[in-house]
């Protein structure tokens, strides 16, 4: 049976996700200043028609949020556009030649990318004509095509890669998804600490608003103060996951990342598997830690590729036993 092949001249676009954050970031402070507002304006010990009167404001602010939110977003959109681009190379978008076969992912006018520099794909929401192919030289591209025709390609392909437990010279590539586990444990840990800082708060200052008011507060304002902070390790594992893959290579007892960022002779680390899990979230990730430098957290997601990698560790004695969460 012959290989799957898509060579066809489609719109490519270079895509930036690099305001992302700022907005997060502007919508999160404008979200708090609005709450500031609503716990100020209305009043908890309120009775008789002032509980609707309240309850007409709360909804007028829940209405001036949403609309404040696109308002936001589109400013820092404009800005962005008009001033902070400016000087930056324009993006590549153009309708050209893209091939996709055993050789790699071609795409005329920007370049050749080999398979383990295909990190990932991420689909668009309600999208059947748009897939976003993240890669280690070129970042991410949109390509204008049927998903329907393109991902059974690349899956072939990054399925085959993957298969293949040594290319290269003995040098076995995987791909996984980088992340800090001190940076998410101390993301987890501050959501307790603001909710249970609202928490206090509400009931020092609410000690007169009656037992199902205070229980209200508590069981639902602060889960969603936690989440608040929550959101932002969780989605760096989730929604933003494909950003954050990269590329390793493993060469007898040397790791190393294909972007350079990272490499590490793993007889001088301290390796161990783990198992993480909580409110939202449940994952394995391989902790290295050098003896000296920048240590490393992989996400294991399963597949052949990070099977093979762990196979590899095991076999040449570099992987202990499955550790507990710590």
């Amino acid at each position: 049976m012959s290989s799957p092949v898509f060579s066809r001249s489609i719109q490519v676009t270079q895509t930036d996700a690099s305001g992302i954050w700022p907005i997060l970031v502007l919508c999160a402070a404008y979200s708090a200043l609005l709450v500031a507002g609503a716990a100020w304006a209305i009043d908890l010990d309120a009775k008789g028609w002032h509980i609707a009167l309240d309850m007409l404001a709360l909804l007028a602010l829940v209405a001036l949020w949403l609309v404040g939110l696109v308002a936001v977003v589109r400013a820092w959109i404009w800005g962005e556009t008009h001033w902070l681009a400016k000087g930056r190379a324009r993006p590549f978008s153009e309708c050209t030649p893209v091939d996709i076969g055993e050789a790699g992912f071609s795409v005329q006018g920007l370049g050749h990318v080999d398979w383990i520099d295909v990190l990932a794909l991420e689909g668009i929401p309600d999208s059947d004509n748009y897939l976003i192919v993240h890669t280690r030289p070129f970042r991410k591209l949109m390509l204008a095509a049927p998903v329907d025709e393109l991902v059974p390609v690349f899956n072939h392909y990054l399925a085959q890669a993957g298969s293949a437990k040594a290319t290269r010279a003995g040098t076995l590539q995987s791909r996984a998804l980088v992340f800090c586990w001190r940076c998410f444990l101390a993301w987890i840990w501050a959501g307790y600490a603001l909710a249970g800082a609202g928490g206090i708060a509400l009931l020092l200052n609410a000690s007169n608003a009656g037992f199902v008011k205070t229980m209200v507060g508590l069981c639902v304002l602060m889960p969603l103060v936690a989440w608040l902070v929550w959101a932002v390790p969780i989605s760096r594992i989730s929604t933003f996951a494909p950003s954050r893959v990269r590329a390793f290579e493993l060469h007898g007892t040397r790791l190393r990342s294909t972007d350079d960022e990272w490499q590490s002779d793993l007889l001088q680390s301290r390796i161990s598997l783990r198992r993480a899990s909580g409110i939202g979230y449940e994952f394995s990730f391989l902790a290295i830690r050098p003896l000296s430098g920048k240590g490393l957290d992989l996400i294991l997601e399963g597949g052949a590729e990070q099977e093979a990698l762990l196979d590899a560790l095991s076999d040449r004695g570099l992987l202990p036993a499955l550790n507990p969460q710590d």
